[in-house]
């Protein structure tokens, strides 16, 4: 017999857990404005949970955003064109 039951955390302590804009910055090293530009997109980069009009985000979405971009591949330099 199998179970569709899923472990599903405590949601009060998802809320404890939650980060807001500065904390995620820091964890970047990028502006707070660069964080919300990116979570408040049409197709957002960087996922969030609205509150409201607070945004937070998740510690687990924001490592695994930090994965994706560590695995993605590295910018290629642009050749300066010969005169």
């Amino acid at each position: 017999m199998s179970s569709n039951l899923q472990f599903m955390p405590d949601p009060q302590q998802i809320r404890q857990d939650l980060l807001d804009v500065e904390e995620v910055a820091k964890r970047l090293k990028v502006s707070p404005q660069w964080v919300r530009d990116h979570a408040t997109r049409r197709h957002p980069k960087l996922p969030c949970v609205r509150l409201g009009s607070l945004i937070r985000f998740q510690p687990r979405v924001v490592d695994e955003f930090i994965e994706q971009q560590a695995q993605a591949a590295p910018w290629r330099r642009r050749r300066a064109k010969a005169s």
